[in-house]
Parts: structure tokens; sequence; C-alpha cells
């Protein structure tokens, strides 16, 4: 049952960032605002994180399930990137390499911050 109930909790914010996704023109998927959603409610402690956690941990343990379908799709264009692939390969390594450097950043700047916080 706690698991169930864990699930719910996700699946509102999924359902409330497709609402928002059809009632804000923008073009921003609805399971990005879903995830800030939810990132807000856990800063704010709208949501605990106990209320997530063991689903959360779950999906990111089955997390690469979800790259097969996109996988099978490559192969089925592959007739249509065959002779650009090296281009998105190369785009794929360099957007990789510059997110793990900003998240880096971020994460040394958040843990910095946290520090200074404490000395305080």
């Amino acid at each position: 049952m706690k698991y169930l109930v864990q699930f719910c909790v996700i699946m509102v914010f999924v359902a409330l960032g497709e609402l928002l996704e059809y009632l804000i023109p923008l073009p921003i998927a609805g399971s990005i605002y879903g995830l800030v959603l939810l990132f807000l409610a856990l800063v704010t402690g709208l949501v605990k994180l106990s209320w997530v956690s063991d689903v959360a941990d779950w999906f990111h343990n089955i997390m690469g399930l979800f790259f097969v379908a996109p996988a099978v799709a490559i192969i089925n264009i592959w007739g249509d990137i065959a002779d650009v692939w090296w281009r998105l390969v190369l785009l794929l390594v360099l957007t990789y390499l510059i997110s793990m450097i900003m998240t880096g950043v971020t994460a040394q700047a958040l843990i910095k911050d946290k520090k200074a916080q404490e000395d305080k």
C-alpha cells in the first residue's frame, strides 16, 4: 500500500505538469513542469521526501528500460541519419560533458553555500 500511495503522489505531479503544459502556451514539456512542481513541493516541505523516496528509487533503478524505445527508433531511422551520425555523436558527447560540468559546478556551489550557512 505504501508504494501505491507514493506512486500516486508522483502521478499527481505528473498530471499537474501535463495540465500546465496544456494551459501555458510555452514549448515546455509537461514532464518538466511536473518535475519542477515536485521539486518545489519537496523544497518547501509541502511533500515529505519519505512520501516518494521508495518509488523514486525504484524508478531510478529501472530507468534504463525507458531508453529501449528511443534505441529502436534510431534503428528505424538509420537510413536517414547514416551520413550525419558522427555529428550526432559529437553533439551528444559535448552536451553530456557540458551537463556534467554544470552539475558539478552547481553541486559544489550548493555544498559551499550550505557550509557557509552552517558556519553562521
